[in-house]
């Protein structure tokens, strides 16, 4: 009887501890270098122990800085301690319409409402109807908020921030990596949300060793990782805009590809075949779902070696006809959540900050693509 294929895989050199602690949706127990940050979050919605109105945040920072796993991880404590609290986390990249984030808060506080067929305004009734019996406060994380704001998501903030009139309490946790995230809202809604503005400064290569050497710790046995691999993981994370993300995915690949050549060691060539396959991988997964001009954009970014982001509006500007100030911003937002580009935000004297906005794949890479395709 032949060997059935699952049999040798079993006899593969272990590697992995869990590695599960190296998954983008893993909750560490704690959060090295983000201690400041986690303690103005739980500042805010401290109030909800005693039953007072929480604060609300806005959570800006470049990719990779923590934000997201922060807001989760204080949130996931304050449930842990009190059940008069519990959190709804939706992206807006993914949900980014004021019916889809409605649908989702209402069906969260218990109204089992159809997909289709309802009016924003209609969602939103019924919404209020099961909030005034909630028997808890809802805290709502929306994460690349931005992409929520480009489009009606002033309307959706109108339309949570008028529960307050009902009495109804609830918190927000507004994530972006857009740093003007709320400089252009209506002066009402700015008024209205009261919000804590808390920011995610990019990680040093100090601290980005810190994070991988204990994901590592988790992730894989003892003595598998090579000398000096997490420090080029994290040399590289820091080349990319202090991007933690992308030093624990490409740990996780050069396990994965370590594992598949039953090594049982993870070496450096292992790390830099992972850099490649990431490379190749943001590429080929986002840019042929760019819209036209959002292709014209990374093109002209790739132009430069790295542009202020005034400079490029200007450019890009006389590219595409009616562009406002709003819509470039979501756009780079979104470029630099595809790990497309990198777009930190730094002092220029003597104009005060701007984002410096360069290329985050190989360009060669990135021109054989687009090479390939035409």
């Amino acid at each position: 009887m032949a060997e059935n294929i699952f049999s040798k895989h079993s006899r593969i050199n272990e590697i992995f501890k869990d590695e599960r602690a190296l998954y983008s949706e893993f909750l560490p127990e704690k959060l090295p270098h983000r201690e400041k940050e986690i303690d103005g979050l739980a500042f805010c919605f401290k109030p909800l122990l005693s039953g007072k109105k929480p604060l609300n945040a806005v959570v800006v920072g470049t990719p990779g800085t923590g934000k997201t796993v922060s807001s989760k991880f204080v949130l996931s404590q304050l449930e842990e301690l009190s059940g008069r609290a519990k959190s709804l986390y939706i992206n807006c990249f993914e949900f980014n319409s004021r019916n889809s984030v409605l649908f989702l808060i209402a069906n969260f506080v218990g109204a089992a409402l159809p997909r289709r067929g309802l009016a924003a305004d209609e969602i939103y009734s019924r919404m209020l109807d099961y909030m005034k019996n909630c028997n808890f406060v809802p805290v709502i994380i929306l994460d690349e908020a931005d992409q929520l704001l480009a489009k009606d998501g002033e309307k959706l903030l109108y339309d949570l921030l008028r529960l307050e009139s009902e009495k109804i309490y609830f918190g927000l946790i507004l994530i972006s990596n857009d740093f003007m995230l709320t400089s252009n809202l209506d002066a009402r809604i700015k008024s209205s949300l009261r919000a804590e503005s808390i920011v995610f400064e990019k990680y040093s290569p100090k601290q980005l060793k810190d994070i991988l050497r204990e994901r590592t710790e988790l992730a894989f046995f003892d003595n598998v990782l090579d000398k000096n691999v997490i420090d080029v993981a994290a040399a590289h994370s820091a080349k990319l805009g202090g991007d933690a993300r992308i030093g624990i995915e490409s740990l996780l690949k050069a396990g994965r590809i370590a594992e598949k050549e039953n090594t049982n060691k993870v070496s450096l060539s292992h790390l830099k075949k992972a850099f490649s396959l990431m490379d190749s991988a943001v590429i080929k997964k986002t840019f042929p779902f760019l819209s036209k001009q959002e292709k014209n954009l990374i093109k002209l970014i790739s132009s430069f070696d790295g542009v202020y982001s005034g400079e490029l509006f200007e450019k890009y500007s006389k590219i595409q006809n009616h562009l406002e100030l709003r819509q470039f911003r979501a756009v780079i937002s979104k470029l630099e959540l595809m790990n497309l580009i990198s777009a930190p935000l730094i002092n220029v004297k003597p104009k005060g900050k701007s984002k410096f906005i360069s290329l985050k794949v190989p360009k060669e890479s990135l021109e054989n693509f687009i090479k390939e395709k035409t």
